[in-house]
């Protein structure tokens, strides 16, 4: 993956680089409970690579250089690419390696079937989205721009995306470090359309004890109202 000196620089030293467009900051702040938010059937994480929560961040890496050698979950959403605004990806290289780039799956005529990926890598090609190869051929004809200089023959901003495929909707996003590529650090969010999203584990307690001195408003999978009903969960599960 080829990115410019300034960037390289940056991550080389261990820097956070905000990746992707230059649209404000998201407003709202919401987690995304990993793995359980990935959609099994979407991910792309090979042998070789590999992720786990870190503080409210997602460390991310590879072991090496080969095909194996991939990161790429993804979370479900429903939205419409004109109202992605212009995601990025909050990430802090802790090696010389590579770094991920952004991945939208979407529905480009709004029938309901996924029709292609949009990739957006700003370290290498600024706001320039370019689509995967396997993408339906009536997306790469009516794809922005068909000239060289990006990650395929297919792409544009994504202003020019919404303008060529109006109906497009989102229906997952998500990141991918790889193929082939060896690379470490965290993803401290993922900012989309309009909201920053953070990482994190579920809270399942273990018994009724937990429930008192305000553990009952630590869990997260169930959650709670108060701690009488926390502890009345684990009495109802004692009576079965």
């Amino acid at each position: 993956m080829r990115r410019s000196t300034a960037v390289a620089g940056a991550l080389a030293a261990g820097m956070t680089v905000l990746f992707t467009g230059s649209a404000a900051q998201a407003a709202d702040t919401a987690p995304i409970y990993v793995p359980d938010e990935f959609v099994t059937a979407q991910s792309d994480t090979r042998a070789t690579g590999d992720f786990e929560v870190v503080g409210t961040g997602l460390r991310i890496w590879t072991t090496g250089a080969t095909g194996t050698d991939k990161v790429a979950e993804y979370v479900a959403t429903d939205t419409p690419l004109a109202d992605a605004g212009e995601p990025r990806l909050d990430f802090t290289n802790t090696s010389s390696g590579g770094v991920p780039g952004f991945q939208l799956v979407v529905d480009f005529d709004g029938d309901g079937s996924q029709d292609g990926i949009l990739i957006g890598e700003p370290g290498v090609y600024g706001n320039d989205w370019w689509l995967n190869n396997a993408a339906e051929q009536f997306v790469k004809d009516g794809a922005p721009s068909h000239t060289g200089g990006s990650g395929s023959a297919n792409h544009g901003t994504l202003a020019q995306w919404r303008t060529a495929f109006p109906d497009a909707e989102v229906d997952f996003f998500g990141f991918s470090l790889g193929s082939g590529v060896k690379g470490d650090g965290v993803l401290n969010a993922i900012e989309f359309a309009g909201t920053r999203y953070t990482f994190a584990v579920h809270v399942t307690l273990a018994g009724k004890q937990q429930c008192k001195n305000g553990g009952w408003a630590t869990s997260t999978q169930p959650v709670f109202r108060n701690q009488g009903e926390c502890v009345a969960s684990f009495a109802k599960a004692a009576e079965r």
